[in-house]
């Protein structure tokens, strides 16, 4: 069956896909709310399998915790039920109710605390659950926003877009052969997305998943590497960044808050290029000022470059992203001994799977792609004093990364700038 061009084959049986599973709901009260990558897959495979349902006309899908169920395998069903083409805006909002409960185990009518959720998230959550139906996000937006196009990006086509979000969400590796040799995995089949037909909603999320959702996904053994995170726990640092790309240097310095499970916070003077003076900019969660001009430090706007370096520079920096480098360098990670007791880690990732809010290749955005060889240098106690990356990026050619930190010292808030006026 042909789903104005978006399948391949035939349309799936019930029997394909209505499988044994727990709802989300059960998963979240026994296991616990997802974190991380396992967050991350969950609402990028929703969303672009949303978007995919709402391009042939299927909307009114009234997603909730309780008829989403997660399979063996980590794939989501959405249980068949009453459909109305009206209501895509309906289904957005119930969308964003869905990541929030698999976020904080707490439905809207709870008052979940949203403060839970990582400023790239939060703010398509609260676009999504806006009073107006008319401005909030399409499914097709949401999906953009997830894989944090930008720029040159932009002119990707809706196709193109739905297609790397299911490249990202498939599992890295093919299922282990076992006799005698079972069907091929729903997620990998190309007809997955014309269930709809008889109405039925999959969403695609990696096989890892099923450990993922307990918010503990397994992590690769990378040797003597340490928890970096863990090491941090709350902590504030100086630091000094300077990036070198064919487009241009980037340089920063100032000071960052770490603590665990909220936005690492900034604040710093940087220099774009050319420019005569640095900027001052502070990004405090979400909320960021550049020059005195406020600006969403997960949507920064792109023709601007101290906003758009400035959220880079956390995304370059955050232990988030030491932590998901490390988780996505899985084997090639290596660690030797450094002077005054300290290791020398080295690794390199694919930037598709550096999954995180404020990673490298983060939906929030960055243009990172290819291979990203890191070297990080971290003291006897695990605390980093350098990072240094290496990698490719769509708008900027070559680019390479340097962040040294000094003086880790007890844990100092930082309020974020006033904007002028």
């Amino acid at each position: 069956m042909e789903f104005q061009g978006w399948s391949t084959g035939l349309a799936l049986r019930p029997g394909d896909y209505l499988g044994e599973g727990e709802s989300l709901a059960a998963v979240v009260r026994a296991a616990g709310p997802y974190r991380g990558e396992a967050l991350y897959l969950l609402a990028l495979g929703t969303a672009a399998t949303m978007a995919r349902l709402h391009l042939g006309g299927i909307a009114g899908l009234r997603l909730d915790p309780g008829n989403v169920v997660i399979g063996p395998y980590g794939q989501a069903f959405f249980a068949p039920g009453p459909r109305d083409s009206r209501f895509p805006a309906s289904d957005v909002r119930d969308w964003a109710d869905v990541i929030v409960f698999a976020a904080t185990g707490r439905g809207p009518a709870a008052e979940p605390d949203l403060d839970r959720l990582l400023p790239a998230l939060r703010a398509v959550v609260d676009e999504c659950r806006r009073a107006d139906p008319g401005s909030r996000p399409s499914a097709v937006d949401l999906v953009r926003i997830l894989l944090g196009h930008s720029g040159a990006a932009r002119g990707a086509t809706v196709n193109e877009l739905l297609i790397e979000a299911e490249r990202r969400t498939r599992p890295d590796e093919p299922a282990p052969y076992e006799p005698p040799p079972a069907p091929t995995p729903i997620w990998r089949r190309p007809s997955y997305l014309v269930g709809v037909a008889i109405g039925v909603l999959i969403v695609a999320v990696v096989a890892g998943a099923v450990t993922a959702i307990a918010g503990h996904a397994r992590q690769p053994d990378t040797g003597d590497t340490g928890d970096v995170v863990g090491a941090i726990g709350r902590r504030t640092a100086t630091f000094e960044q300077k990036v070198t790309a064919s487009g241009g240097a980037v340089a920063a310095d100032g000071r960052l808050s770490f603590a665990q499970g909220a936005a690492t916070a900034y604040e710093m003077k940087l220099t774009c290029g050319n420019a005569p003076d640095p900027a001052e900019v502070s990004l405090a969660g979400n909320a960021g000022v550049a020059g005195g001009v406020p600006f969403d430090a997960a949507r920064p706007a792109p023709e601007t470059c101290v906003q758009a370096d400035g959220a880079a520079v956390r995304r370059f920096s955050s232990p988030y992203t030491i932590k998901a480098l490390l988780v996505a360098a899985g084997t090639s990670v290596s660690a030797a001994p450094a002077p005054g007791n300290g290791r020398t880690i080295t690794g390199t990732a694919f930037a598709h799977r550096i999954r995180g809010e404020e990673t490298i290749a983060a939906y929030a955005g960055s243009g990172a792609e290819g291979p990203v060889a890191f070297t990080l240098r971290v003291d006897e106690q695990g605390l980093p004093l350098r990072l240094k990356l290496h990698m490719g990026s769509r708008t900027n050619g070559s680019l390479v990364v340097e962040t040294v930190y000094r003086d880790w010292r007890a844990f100092e808030a930082i309020e974020g700038a006033t904007p002028n006026g």
